[in-house]
């Protein structure tokens, strides 16, 4: 990717479904722009996709992936006044939820 670019893949437990494993997604990607030492993002590019998992003897079950290519959109840019916050993304407990780091699963 770029110095402002990066991609988010995660993959979510089946009982999440898709929008679990977006919202996965979402937050690492707000973390991750935390921790690059900004708030403000875009998603410019946004692919889900399932599969299964699992035998003919334990049975078969259906997982959830999701990838996001996010922007880093600087404080004093033009495009700042449309960007997402990474802290309001997060609420207001943001920096325990960035200390605790990327989400395993949905919650």
């Amino acid at each position: 990717m770029t110095r402002d670019t990066f991609k988010v893949a995660t993959h979510a437990a089946p009982a999440c479904g898709p929008a679990g494993a977006r919202n996965v997604a979402f937050k690492s990607a707000a973390i991750e722009v935390i921790r690059r030492g900004s708030d403000k993002f875009a998603i410019l590019g946004d692919q889900s996709d399932s599969g299964l998992q699992g035998n003919f003897y334990s049975g078969f079950q259906q997982n959830y992936s999701q990838g996001m290519v996010v922007k880093i959109i600087p404080e004093n840019s033009p495009e700042a006044r449309n960007a997402l916050s990474a802290r309001e993304t997060l609420g207001a407990d943001w920096q325990e939820i960035v200390a605790k780091g990327t989400p395993t699963t949905c919650e």
